[in-house]
């Protein structure tokens, strides 16, 4: 039978219909009524006997906000819909159970339905019953207001605009060795920082670019998602001290190469390779630039090309954040600073090492905060210029230092209404992580998301995935952590991140890919634990992360996610109390309740006293919710967003 319309596609709440093939001719007049009253209706056309149990389906039934039962013979005699049934059971989603005709449960169906209330169409005349499910549907899910529009900063884009666009590629490593990949990567960050500050010039950011690292994708495909009418690819050969670089820019629209060039030299040549390839870009779009100008385009803020190479392997160990990298990195950066010790970029990245080590590995803050602290000053005093205001880089290294979130939030605010430059756009950011703070997740989405306009933050790209989690959009999670990996590969954390969401939604072939690449780095690690709970392979589960609990260097925050998804929240709370003890940041503690831990288990910790007396310590309870909200949409005439509370999800 032809399917009556497409199945729902977005962010909005939407119900999950569970049914049997063979009543395909009951069922879609029922779901099309139901479309036309205006829900959002996700279905399938039936899965035949046999069929594997699809990734799409388990990711569909997890972030639906209703499960619509119709209950048949057949429907209970299928295995796949008793498949959804337990699946959306373990995922606590709320289930309606509607009889088409009567029907007889099997008993361990019966029991997994017994306190859901469900209708019978034949106790009601046809009105009375279409009436009572939209109705019962309603009651079930959570309001929808008119979506608020989110500004693009900065002037308006149009067709009719002289601006110029283009993207950087990654750039291809043709070398022997798989260690250069970090010259591909740091030619290509270069080439979109430089480009980035030409007036009349658009550049995809890395973050957007890198999603197309390894994939073989079409130019008109990349084209239209990055939103760019050029894209710049190519690739990096090393041998040695030689480099060959071959690039080329092709035009989007007629698929036409404007401009290649092949460039062969030594490393010592590299800073003059970038700024050519730079100009030869500019002047292939005629965009309008000073090309005689004798200043770089193409400032890496060094003329030491040994302490470039050194500082460009340092950048490659830290994007894999385990703890032996991380220092390894730190060695790097201070060879790199040796040779020129004005290589303020050097001391920044340090800055980002120490705070990991700290934070994630728990490495105590009076052996690392001061070295932290005198990097910052070595890199401030030498002129360099931090993607956020030297005020919150120090406020993250000495903690005695942070505002509460109230003067946090009162000072975005201010920034907002009155722009800082040396603040950019970063007041949006902090103001979006007091939201899910104060667990007004949606409002910290449209905040984050509208700094990510303006700024490469992996950071807050980060968060930004973290807080779509705990909305249960967990598909644009995934879409996050992904392009993470794309421009961070070697990240030990962006993989592990990654197979949590997996885990969670149901999609285990995937999460079993990350874990694989995972264990190569760390054999024995959270999210493996993780896995085997949702699994619901209890037993196993429970060893597994006995043996885990012991480990010295496991960090706090799996302590405590541990314990609560094993259900022992005392415990858990003495482990979260030590992660925020350490430093770790204060808008996740809501957040890394319900980005991971099933609904059940979150309210449970919510109203475990030690948990309040944390939220209470950092100024985090209802009346400041309410507060902040009112305070954010006095901004609306500003930022163009307005905030309501979130609706559970």
């Amino acid at each position: 039978m032809e399917r009556p319309f497409p199945a729902y596609k977005g962010d909005d709440p939407y119900i999950f219909v569970s049914y049997a093939h063979d009543d395909a001719a009951l069922v879609f007049p029922e779901i099309s009524h139901l479309r036309d009253q205006g829900f959002n209706i996700w279905y399938d056309e039936g899965i035949n006997p046999g069929s594997t149990w699809r990734d799409e389906v388990a990711l569909a039934l997890t972030q639906c906000k209703v499960f619509l039962y119709f209950v048949t013979p057949r429907s209970v005699d299928s295995s796949n819909c008793v498949k959804e049934v337990n699946f959306c059971l373990s995922r606590e989603r709320k289930i309606l159970p509607v009889h088409l005709e009567a029907t007889v449960l099997p008993v361990g169906l019966e029991l997994s339905l017994s306190d859901m209330q469900a209708i019978i169409r034949s106790d009601h005349s046809q009105p009375a019953y279409r009436t009572k499910l939209a109705d019962s549907l309603r009651s079930l899910l959570p309001s929808v207001l008119e979506p608020v529009a989110i500004p693009i900063k900065g002037p308006p884009r149009d067709t009719e605009s002289d601006e110029k666009s283009t993207a950087i590629l990654p750039l291809v490593n043709r070398s022997d060795d798989p260690a250069n990949e970090y010259l591909c990567d740091g030619i290509s960050e270069e080439l979109i920082t430089g480009l980035s500050k030409v007036k009349g010039l658009r550049v995809a950011s890395q973050l957007a670019s890198f999603r197309y690292k390894n994939r073989d994708s079409h130019l008109r495909e990349m084209g239209s998602e990055l939103a760019v009418e050029t894209i710049l690819s190519g690739s990096v050969q090393k041998v040695g001290n030689r480099v060959r670089v071959t690039v080329r820019l092709d035009e989007v629209k007629s698929e036409s190469n404007l401009w290649s060039e092949k460039y062969e030299g030594t490393l010592d040549d590299m800073f003059d390779l970038q700024d050519d390839v730079a100009r030869q870009v500019i002047e292939a779009l005629r965009v309008e630039f000073s090309a005689d100008t004798k200043e770089p385009l193409i400032d890496v803020g060094t003329k030491n090309t040994s302490a470039y190479d050194i500082f460009l392997t340092g950048l490659h160990q830290r994007g894999k954040v385990t703890r032996r990298d991380l220092e390894h990195a730190i060695d790097l950066f201070q060879q790199a600073i040796q040779l020129d010790p004005g290589f303020g970029r050097a001391s920044w990245e340090m800055i980002s090492c120490y705070t990991q080590l700290m934070n994630l590995f728990g490495v105590p803050r009076e052996e690392l905060g001061p070295k932290a602290e005198e990097a910052a000053n070595r890199a401030r005093e030498g002129g360099f210029i931090p993607p956020m205001p030297w005020i919150a880089v120090f406020r993250n290294i000495d903690l005695e230092t942070r505002p509460d979130q109230k003067q946090l939030a009162m000072e975005a605010c201010e920034k907002i209404r009155n722009p800082d430059p040396e603040w950019r756009s970063f007041a949006y950011r902090q103001l979006g992580l007091c939201m899910a703070a104060a667990g007004l997740f949606n409002g910290a989405v449209k905040f984050l998301e509208t700094y990510l306009t303006t700024a490469d933050d992996g950071y807050a790209q980060n968060a930004l995935g973290n807080v779509l989690a705990c909305l249960g959009r967990f598909d644009r999670a995934i879409d996050v952590c992904s392009e993470r990996i794309a421009s961070e590969p070697d990240s030990t954390i962006a993989v592990g991140e990654r197979a949590l969401l997996y885990s969670r939604t149901g999609q285990y072939e995937q999460a079993e890919k990350d874990l694989e690449i995972l264990a190569k780095v760390l054999p024995r690690n959270f999210p493996q634990f993780y896995q085997l709970y949702w699994r619901r392979e209890v037993d196993a589960a429970k060893a597994y992360f006995a043996w885990l609990e012991k480990r010295k260097n496991l960090p706090p925050i799996y302590k405590y996610w541990g314990c609560f998804l094993l259900g022992d929240i005392d415990r858990g709370i003495e482990h979260m109390e030590e992660a925020y003890r350490r430093g770790t940041a204060t808008f996740s503690l809501r957040v890394n309740l319900h980005r991971v831990l099933p609904q059940s288990i979150s309210k449970q910790v919510e109203e475990h006293p030690g948990y309040q007396a944390i939220l209470a310590r950092f100024g985090l309870d209802i009346t400041w919710k309410d507060e902040l909200m009112r305070m954010v949409n006095q901004l609306t005439e500003v930022t163009n967003i307005r905030v309501q509370f979130d609706e559970d999800y």
